[in-house]
């Protein structure tokens, strides 16, 4: 696989679409603001029973995809642990303007009063242990984890090969091992999970689901737009003028 190669997660028969899953969360809190979580959609999710708040709230949150899966290289003898990135992966709009934490000089300090949710193994401001700059609400796999999917089957973008030593040119071939440790529970919905490895090509992924959709409702739209048309000229009204006498 020469080039850029990208790992995603895929989840089956996950419905993030559901409306009260959609709205719980609390958008102010993820701007770092201080707000009152009782009072945003996060419920259930929102506090505990002896009211400390969930930071961050509500069921998306909660129900984060936390399993972590590392590649490795079998090399003739040897096993090569491929280098992967787990920042620079999420929208530059998401990761600089929707998504801030608190102002505070110690990120710990700032999420003081609050507990992580209930599903989560860690708090918030410990989400990444190697990069102190990728921690809080601006850790990229929450906010890829936040934008929600539309549809109960997709593919979240993990983690980019680190395209440097023997990666230089991409993954080359050979045998390659996953090691995951599994976290997230599937079972109970009935779901699958997957992990997928994909390049880039000029006209984008590998998928070609969405181009053949755009093709087809905009040939769609514009025939539509040359019937309506023709019909229009044909069956419309001739103006008639009467003259006063």
């Amino acid at each position: 696989m020469l080039g850029d190669v990208f790992m995603y997660y895929g989840l089956q028969n996950f419905y993030q679409n559901h409306r009260r899953y959609v709205l719980s969360r609390s958008d102010e809190q993820l701007l770092g603001q201080n707000v009152d979580v009782q009072n945003t959609y996060c419920a259930p999710f929102a506090a505990y029973k002896n009211g400390t708040p969930m930071a961050p709230c509500g069921a998306i949150a909660n129900s984060m995809f936390n399993d972590t899966i590392d590649l490795f290289y079998n090399f003739n003898s040897s096993v090569i642990q491929v280098p992967l990135l787990k920042t620079g992966n999420s929208w530059w709009t998401d990761k600089n303007v929707k998504f801030r934490n608190p102002e505070s000089h110690n990120l710990s300090a700032a999420f003081a009063g609050t507990a992580r949710p209930p599903y989560w193994h860690k708090p918030v401001y410990l989400l990444d242990a190697e990069d102190e700059k990728n921690n809080g609400y601006i850790n990229d796999d929450f906010i890829i984890w936040m934008r929600v999917s539309a549809f109960a089957t997709f593919k979240n973008l993990y983690r980019r090969i680190s395209r440097k030593g023997q990666f230089t040119d991409g993954l080359p071939a050979g045998n390659y091992t996953f090691h995951i440790s599994y976290n997230f529970p599937v079972t109970k919905f009935k779901g699958k999970k997957y992990v997928i490895l994909s390049t880039m090509v000029w006209s984008g992924g590998s998928n070609p689901f969405l181009g053949i959709a755009y093709l087809v409702c905009g040939a769609a739209a514009t025939l539509t737009g040359f019937i309506i048309t023709a019909i229009h000229l044909k069956l419309r009204k001739k103006k008639t003028y009467f003259q006063r006498r």
